[in-house]
């Protein structure tokens, strides 16, 4: 029973290594192009979700940041 299913999961490994190449039917493609542009769309609504949400954030942190090195400068100028 062990060697038929070692004999099985050998013939399945090197059956499935092969040099040939495959091509799409057009069916196929189809299929791969709609599930494509369905995944861009839903990956496009969520970074631009996440730019929106995190926009407020970085912005203020980069206003702070350009105010402290103003501030440090007027206040090297002054001594």
């Amino acid at each position: 029973m062990k060697f038929a299913f070692l004999f099985f999961i050998l013939f399945f490994f090197f059956a499935a290594c092969t040099t040939s190449a495959v091509t799409p039917t057009r069916n196929s493609r189809q299929v791969i192009d709609s599930i494509y542009n369905h995944q861009t769309v839903f990956l496009q609504s969520n970074m631009d979700s996440l730019c929106a949400a995190r926009h407020e954030v970085y912005f203020k942190i980069v206003v702070d940041s350009i105010m402290n090195a103003r501030q440090m400068e007027m206040n090297n100028l002054v001594k």
